[in-house]
């Protein structure tokens, strides 16, 4: 990137111009020049004719910023910075006095702070200091600063608050739109009473604005009421058309969609781009170092040596040339691309034809429930901001433009009514049960599509968003529940506009702030471990940077966007890297061109002395047998009572599960979906005091994203890591696990029957009524059949038992479709996996999967309204662990469950709980 912003005005830079008492200003346009004064235009030639001794300024034409400094004793000299150098030029002697890289400018590089050393806005001079040191503001976004060449930083502060600490009242009275990202800032003649006066340029319009009084005019540069300044040349006064944007172009069947990054929202100074061969893409690349941008007064040309590619492409230099047309002239003016390489041959030469603003375009289905609404928009100006924000409505779509994302909707809103009468919850299963059968644009391909879902609640209480799509090609389905955001009472509010934008994010395969260490690759974390990051991928009520936290000074710090390396990800991330449908989650799921990435490293011990982590369960298991694993949260009483999230199992956000198979490969577990409960006010917490000291999970390890994580026999070693609501990190010891080699051929195919995707889903989903889950329920029907008296048939009763004990609601035709529990086969299935298991504590279903088949069974029996069967399961459920003789600790835990149990399902009878 440069050090000065690239802008679209008709001239590159304007300075004020030295003429005795009489106010001029020179504008400079590539070689041509326009010298104004109050009253009129007094030249209009080449910038060596109208300023001879220019001509030996050689760094003058393709300036992006002038300076005039001009001080007593001094003659004149203009400071012309170009790309990330500069050029000291004597007016009076004709030279140039020095030049170099930006920073070798007086104290610039050792004193500007790290978000002042890239895409200034614009320069001004400073009256001097005191002591007689050079002074320059420097204009940035919303902010100014006050550099001092001797000393350093003065002062850094808001554009209304002003330059100075005083005489600066009139800054805070400019209008909203001259707030921040100004173009050019130029000196105005002085009031009578000798207050500063400046005239400030964004695009077309200008304000002049008296120091101390406020604004003195506001418009089109030609309607402020300087005659001079109305008759700058029409080519001055028209802007360039943006070249920032996606150009495409193609040559034979190879295609190429190409992104400049220079201008605009955020501009990054990166070109990136994806190569087709017909609709299949076959590379990508990306600048990574430099890129020297040459601006004239018609065309952009960008060289880079060292282009970075995901392939390895043998093409490693670029040169592009990019038209710079008015606003006003016709489109149609191509870009000129080559890539080229050492060898003989190596060179592609595209022409590239402009496709718009958008540096990605998605397709964005929506699809929601009768009764639930798809949120519009929200005016930020509603809730906290930060000081000096840019108040503005945003919808999910602006969110995402301002990121060089466009959302187009694939038609309007489709409403699926709901002729069932039930308001029930949604499952993994159902959800891409959902998905498959209705979303139109679906396809198992990478591709620029997404289906939205609103729909009312989910499985899990508190979630209010998931991206549930992590099967197959992943990345393509999110849904927002809407009935627990308004339970919350969150709808219309800006959390409501964050869950969308947030759950999208993890469409495009980013990572919550704190979580991108767990990417593969690992990426950099943000401030304070990622809780301190300013993003949409942060959780508000997690957000911690060290001397703020928690919700309330999110939103009052957040400027609602994205983080800089979120936003390069979004903008030149790898195709396969972003593109639903391509890499899987938490694969290349950042992009970070300038930090060390920070590897997922397991701690050696906890963070937190006031918890601890355990991991518990069967330790053998048999050749495919689907592997559990209970996490238990513990109060250790070094720090009294802890508060602490109410879900702690891997399908949440705050707990990590590392497993490392027998050959020594370590990877993270990624369940077939994870649910984000963490928006507003919606993550439930509980506190852990002495009469309730732990809070337990049961998790499903044996399948997740990524596939079978213990398909083969041997060792595997378990580490939990659980992240606090302060950020903290507690660590379980590992757990050594064992998968038996198969004892015979019926252990060898009752093992195949298990271990296919599909079955690993279904074991996941506990079932499931999709179609394209078929194969996989056939294989666990057939092992019923062929091996019904094995004991591990009883986790194939279970899937199925377990599925056809509940609603499946499945979406076709416009409407919502609810198949009702099949309760005889339910109970039969889950009755007879139960008892394989009683009968043998080392066969069948283990002890956690067994406890929850049995509550299970329970419900199922009040479904069919026989509460006293459902009381006597619950009971079997508490003396079956009695008589085995497990832990006081664990005896209680089971009782609470069947109590918690007990009473649900009465209350769902409407009958009291019997004593």
């Amino acid at each position: 990137m440069g050090f000065m912003r690239f802008k679209t005005t008709g001239y590159n830079w304007v300075q004020a111009y030295p003429a005795g008492g009489e106010w001029r200003l020179l504008f400079g346009r590539g070689k041509e020049g326009a010298l104004v004064s109050e009253q009129r235009l007094l030249s209009q030639e080449w910038l060596s004719t109208i300023v001879p001794k220019l001509v030996h300024a050689q760094g003058l034409y393709a300036s992006d910023c002038a300076l005039l400094l001009s001080r007593p004793g001094e003659s004149l000299r203009s400071l012309f910075l170009r790309g990330d150098t500069y050029e000291w030029f004597d007016w009076e002697q004709g030279r140039v006095l020095s030049e170099g890289p930006w920073a070798g400018l007086e104290n610039w590089g050792a004193a500007l702070p790290a978000g002042w050393r890239s895409q200034i806005d614009a320069l001004f001079p400073a009256p001097d200091a005191a002591g007689g040191a050079r002074q320059t503001y420097f204009f940035k976004g919303n902010r100014v600063l006050t550099l001092n060449s001797s000393t350093g930083v003065v002062r850094e502060a808001l554009i209304t608050d002003g330059p100075d600490a005083s005489d600066c009242a009139g800054w805070a009275r400019l209008p909203e739109e001259f707030r921040q990202d100004l173009d050019h800032v130029a000196a105005y003649k002085a009031a009578s009473d000798g207050t500063r006066q400046s005239l400030l340029i964004k695009g077309t319009q200008g304000v002049l604005l008296n120091w101390r009084t406020g604004v003195l005019a506001s418009g089109a540069l030609d309607r402020l009421g300087i005659p001079g300044l109305a008759a700058l040349p029409e080519r001055f006064r028209v802007p360039y058309r943006p070249v920032t944007g996606r150009w495409t172009g193609a040559v034979g069947n190879q295609r190429i969609e190409l992104r400049v990054d220079l201008e605009g929202e955020r501009p990054l100074g990166v070109v990136s781009g994806d190569l087709f061969t017909g609709d299949t893409w076959t590379d990508s690349f990306r600048t990574s170092g430099t890129l020297i941008v040459t601006p004239s007064v018609n065309r952009f040309t960008l060289i880079q040596s060292g282009l970075s590619w995901a392939n390895n492409s043998p093409l490693t230099d670029l040169f592009l040339t990019l038209p710079r047309t008015a606003v006003t002239s016709p489109e149609g003016s191509n870009a000129s691309l080559i890539l080229h390489g050492a060898g003989a041959g190596q060179e592609l030469n595209l022409g590239c034809y402009y496709a718009g603003p958008a540096l990605r375009s998605v397709e964005m289905e929506t699809d929601a429930l009768a009764g639930t609404q798809v949120f519009q928009q929200y005016d930020t100006s509603r809730g906290n901001a930060p000081r000096g924000y840019r108040h503005r409505s945003l919808t999910v779509a602006s969110a995402y433009a301002e990121a060089g994302v466009e959302l187009k909707n694939a038609g309007q809103v489709n409403v699926v009514a709901n002729t069932s009468g039930d308001d029930l919850r949604w499952s993994e299963a159902e959800l891409h049960a959902a998905m498959t059968a209705n979303f139109s644009l679906h396809r198992e391909v990478e591709q620029w599509k997404i289906w939205t879902f609103v729909a009312t609640r989910y499985t899990l209480d508190g979630a209010a968003g998931l991206m549930f799509d992590q099967m197959g090609r992943e990345r393509q389905g999110m849904v927002v529940f809407h009935d627990t955001l308004r339970d919350y009472g969150l709808i219309g509010d800006s959390m409501e506009l964050f869950c969308y934008v947030h759950e999208l994010g993890h469409v495009f395969n980013m990572l919550h702030a704190w979580e991108k260490n767990l990417a593969k690759p690992p990426a950099p974390l943000g401030p304070n471990s990622g809780f301190g990051e300013l993003s949409w991928m942060n959780y508000p009520q997690a957000y911690n940077n060290g001397d703020r936290a928690g919700g309330q000074h999110f939103w009052q710090d957040f400027p609602y966007q994205f983080s800089d390396n979120e936003l390069r990800h979004l903008r030149h991330g790898y195709y396969r890297h972003i593109v639903p449908g391509g890499d899987n989650a938490l694969t290349n799921a950042a992009l970070d061109l300038s930090a060390t990435a920070q590897a997922f490293i397991l701690p050696s011990a906890g963070e937190d002395p006031g918890l601890s982590l355990s991991l518990g369960g069967k330790q053998v298991f048999g050749y495919g047998e689907p592997v559990m694993a209970e996490l238990r949260l513990s109060r250790t009483g070094v720090t009294g009572d802890a508060t602490v999230a109410a879900s702690i199992g891997p399908k949440g956000e705050r707990t990590t599960i590392v497993i490392s198979d027998p050959y020594g490969r370590t990877r993270a577990f990624r369940p077939v979906a994870r649910a984000c409960a963490g928006h507003g006010d919606a993550e439930r917490t509980v506190t852990l005091t002495e009469d309730r000291p732990s809070v337990y999970e049961t998790a499903y390890l044996g399948y997740g994203s990524d596939g079978l994580y213990f398909a083969e026999p041997g060792t595997y070693r378990v580490t939990a890591v659980h992240t606090g609501l302060d950020g903290a990190r507690t660590v379980s010891a590992t757990r050594t696990l064992r998968v038996r080699t198969p004892l015979d051929r019926a252990d060898q195919e009752v093992g195949e029957l298990l271990t296919g995707d599909q079955q690993g889903t279904l074991l996941a989903f506990l079932g499931s009524d999709a179609p394209h889950l078929t194969s996989g329920n056939d294989a666990l029907q057939e092992l019923i059949e062929r091996h019904g008296d094995h004991p591990l048939a009883a986790y194939a009763r279970l899937a199925h038992g377990a599925n056809a004990g509940r609603h499946f609601q499945t979406i076709g035709d416009g409407q919502l479709h609810v198949r009702q529990p099949d309760i005889t086969t339910s109970v039969t299935q889950l009755t007879e996996a139960i008892a394989t298991s009683r009968t043998d504590p080392e066969t069948g279903l283990d002890n956690l999967t067994l406890n929850a088949a049995l509550r299970r069974l329970a419900t199922v029996h009040a479904k069919a309204g026989d509460l006293e069967r459902a009381d006597a399961t619950l009971d079997t459920l508490v003396t079956h662990f009695h008589d085995q003789g497990v832990p006081a600790h664990v005896e209680q835990r089971i009782q609470q469950q069947a109590d918690e149990t007990r009473a649900r399902i009465h209350e769902a009878a409407g009958e009291p709980t019997a004593p």
